[in-house]
């Protein structure tokens, strides 16, 4: 993230990945690698909880109130289903991703404290709503790669009974 901020400025700072991760560890030390990482592990492990959850529980009302096995489910219900657990995850997970990407931002050293410090100037700052900004990219991202992942697990498990 920090890379990609700095291509973005009007002169970058950095040649590349490697120059990037050395200024960082010269400047701030090897913590300035690991700035905002406690954000991508709560991101990740609510993303993790949150999309499971979601599918499991979708297909478990699909199942109960259809023909449909559970063992052997349609591609197109575990799809779809794949899908609207991405909904739900992008919509439930996504005050994680905005401090994140904060805390990962070139001037996260400056501006917060902490990840906790970065989500209350957030919203307090730019009202609560700013803890959604960004939803629609990641919607369509998480949308696709749920179902993906979901239907492709639901195929192999049916080839490997």
């Amino acid at each position: 993230t920090r890379l990609i901020h700095d291509q973005c400025m009007p002169r970058p700072r950095y040649r590349g990945t490697a120059d990037c991760v050395r200024t960082a560890v010269r400047s701030e030390g090897l913590a300035g690698i690991y700035r905002g990482v406690a954000a991508v592990m709560a991101r990740q492990g609510a993303n993790s909880c949150v999309r499971f959850a979601a599918y499991d529980t979708l297909k478990q009302l699909v199942v109960s109130r259809s023909a449909a096995d559970a063992q052997n489910i349609p591609f197109a219900y575990s799809f779809g289903l794949g899908m609207a657990a991405g909904v739900i995850t992008v919509y439930a997970t996504m005050p994680f991703d905005v401090v994140k990407t904060r805390m990962q931002s070139l001037s996260a050293k400056q501006e917060y404290r902490n990840s906790l410090h970065c989500g209350w100037r957030v919203a307090s700052g730019e009202g609560v709503a700013a803890l959604w900004k960004g939803a629609t990219p990641r919607l369509s991202r998480l949308m696709f790669s749920g179902a993906i992942v979901f239907a492709v697990y639901e195929e192999a498990m049916k080839a490997l009974r």
